[in-house]
């Protein structure tokens, strides 16, 4: 899977469930944990995402975080 599908499914799953893990991306494309920093970093820099200890959750979970 290229970088782009890889960083589009992450979106899609963000956009379901508001989060997702390191680990379970990282069984789920068959990469490394560098692949899948990489990718969120990437999508952090680009403003998709907030990258959290165990993985990233969604932009807006952020904001709603924040606000509370």
């Amino acid at each position: 899977m290229q970088n782009i599908q890889r960083q589009q499914t992450i979106l899609l799953l963000l956009a379901l469930d508001g989060k997702v893990f390191s680990k379970t991306l990282k069984q789920r494309f068959n990469v490394s944990d560098n692949i899948i920093c990489n990718d969120m970093i990437y999508l952090e820099k680009a403003g998709l995402l907030k990258r959290i200890e165990a993985g990233a959750i969604a932009v807006e979970e952020c904001l709603e975080t924040e606000e509370k």
